[in-house]
């Protein structure tokens, strides 16, 4: 894209729409953030790969491989997401004893006695809030580019337990995307793979199956800028617009 000549994108015109999502957790959220011997820990982000998947309500019955499939599967998708964070979610610990589903015991044969073996599971705890209260900060904040009409969903599974998971959604109206030389700090996380131009400066969230920025500066790139809030166009959303 020439950008001494294509300096803003009107994204409805190019038949995208942009959504603000806020999402409430109706279940306990687990997915394991980080492991460390039978304790295993979730944060409360979650990564826009998993948002994605979500949102698109596509999952494998039965998966070839052990390699995922990505930008094989994105191709077939209606909407993407960035990552998201809630800023004041709560978490518990809930203790479990590991069984083997075939023999019913712990599997420590050398012990000769069917001792407890227990593990630990950090998880974020539901949240119910209605419409009206899906501003505050238990809240999973994120944008999503929506394309082909898509009807996004209000309702997703998310987590190794597919917790339900309620969604509000807020249209940026008429959202135009601008080039910008200057250093951007955007209003959401963002994934380091969408970003075009240079990162100047960004705090990292270490979780599968790779990091992002929790908080980031870019020069060089193009964004959003809707009232007080600062939109990030991802570089799979800007290929997609020149494909077209």
């Amino acid at each position: 894209m020439n950008m001494t000549n294509y300096q803003s994108i009107n994204l409805n015109k190019k038949g995208i729409q942009v959504y603000k999502g806020s999402l409430f957790l109706h279940d306990y959220l687990w997915f394991s953030s980080s492991e460390i011997s039978k304790i295993s820990t979730t944060i409360p982000v979650i990564h826009n790969y998993a948002l994605s998947y979500a949102l698109n309500q596509f999952s494998y019955a039965i998966f070839v491989g052990n390699t995922p499939k990505y930008e094989e599967d994105f191709k077939s998708f209606n909407c993407y997401a960035t990552p998201s964070i809630s800023l004041c979610s709560i978490r518990e610990t809930i203790t479990y004893n590991a069984l083997d589903d075939k023999t019913l015991t712990t599997g420590d044969s050398a012990k000769k006695i069917n001792s407890p073996n227990y593990g630990w599971k950090n998880v974020v705890v539901p949240n119910y809030f209605s419409k009206e209260e899906k501003d505050n900060l238990y809240a999973f904040k994120f944008y999503v580019f929506n394309y082909n009409s898509y009807k996004l969903p209000s309702v997703v599974r998310l987590g190794k337990k597919g917790a339900s998971c309620r969604i509000y959604w807020d249209e940026l109206e008429e959202p135009v995307a601008k080039y910008s030389k200057k250093p951007v700090s955007p209003s959401h996380s963002v994934n380091p793979l969408d970003i075009s131009g240079n990162i100047i400066r960004g705090d990292v969230v270490k979780i599968p199956p790779h990091s992002f920025y929790r908080v980031a500066t870019i020069e060089e790139d193009w964004f959003i800028f809707n009232l007080n809030k600062i939109v990030h166009l991802p570089k799979r959303i800007l290929k997609k617009i020149n494909a077209n």
